[in-house]
């Protein structure tokens, strides 16, 4: 019955959203039997061109609302499933009043504004998040919860100076998409179980563990992810805890931190003295790897603080790893701790070619 109880909310009905409420309301979650209940919030329209990853749709429903038509999707499939539909856009004005309203966020979201203000929310109301993220061949799944681990902040504290590009911008494969929303369902069902009866049962939420996938060659790993005891947002009183402003644009257009393979060539005949580093896993790096590079895996930077004493911080640092991915978080993260980092927008066979 926990399952039946359990008022889950899913932001976006898109490439991760789709997948996971078919799974959710599958699985029984938010019964009217039960006084349960399984909310969508989207503001967007159907479109033919998201039909390969947003599989809740045909092309029947081009141009129709995503949380409407999402609705009445999930009710032919559960009948009992008690559907609450938000046709709006998520905002600073409205996110308390929504989620104040459900015990557990699954975050389906493409943008970072709406990432960190589902985080902040959910860090001052008490939730856990089911966060999740796709681009290319690669996605991410964890859950944040600042009563038992971090929060979202705790791994990227402020959002990115730059432009990163969505999955329409940049493109990504359905199917990730549909690993990633699949795994976020199973996330959400453990913990409408609850959190002291899964650790009973052994069964792990993914609180401060952030899973990674690489379809390129189907490489999985898990990184620990401390809490931050200097956190802009769960370190300090829920009641002072302000909503972001997700009118206002963060990312500078005039800010450039990609660096494509003819930047990096100049940059080595120029003489200009700067740091480039290899974010890749050990036996990636053992097949080879650019002269000069140090060696600093994604999981040891986000996770070891000394790591940045490594660097120096009056030079650029230019990241690179295997698809270009790995290394925009790393650039992310090091531009968030002061350094002048770019992400080369190289394909490592590219490189090693």
């Amino acid at each position: 019955m926990a399952l039946a109880r359990a008022r889950v909310l899913v932001v976006g009905a898109g490439g991760l959203g789709a997948p996971a409420l078919l799974y959710l309301a599958a699985a029984g979650i938010g019964l009217k039997s039960a006084d349960g209940y399984l909310g969508v919030i989207d503001n967007d329209t159907v479109d033919l061109s998201n039909l390969q990853r947003q599989i809740l749709f045909t092309e029947a429903d081009q141009g129709k609302n995503k949380a409407d038509t999402a609705s009445n999707r999930l009710q032919s499939l559960n009948s009992d499933c008690d559907l609450r539909v938000f046709n709006t856009r998520l905002s600073a004005e409205n996110v308390l009043d929504i989620f104040s309203q459900f015990d557990i966020i699954i975050d389906g979201s493409d943008n970072f504004d709406t990432k960190y203000l589902i985080n902040d929310a959910a860090v001052k109301l008490g939730l856990p998040v089911v966060y999740g993220s796709i681009l290319g061949f690669e996605g991410q799944a964890s859950v944040f919860w600042a009563q038992q681990g971090p929060c979202y902040r705790c791994l990227y504290p402020t959002p990115p100076l730059t432009h990163v590009p969505n999955c329409a911008e940049a493109g990504t494969l359905g199917g990730i998409a549909g690993m990633v929303g699949s795994i976020q369902a199973v996330k959400a069902c453990k913990l409408a179980l609850g959190y002291t009866h899964c650790a009973t049962l052994g069964l792990e939420p993914l609180i401060g563990q952030l899973f990674l996938a690489d379809a390129h060659n189907w490489e999985t790993r898990s990184l620990s992810i401390p809490k931050r005891h200097d956190c802009p947002v769960c370190s300090i009183p829920p009641e002072d805890i302000q909503m972001p402003d997700t009118s206002a644009p963060h990312c500078a257009s005039t800010t450039h931190a990609d660096m494509a393979l003819n930047d990096l060539q100049g940059l080595f005949e120029s003489g200009i003295p700067f740091t480039l580093v290899d974010v890749r896993e050990a036996h990636e790096w053992a097949t080879g790897h650019l002269e000069g590079a140090l060696h600093i895996p994604l999981g040891r930077l986000l996770t070891a603080p000394e790591v940045l004493d490594e660097l120096n911080r009056t030079e650029p640092v230019v990241i690179y790893c295997q698809h270009g991915i790995r290394s925009l978080n790393a650039m992310r993260y090091l531009r968030e701790h002061g350094f002048d980092a770019f992400n080369l927008l190289v394909d490592w066979s590219q490189l090693h070619g």
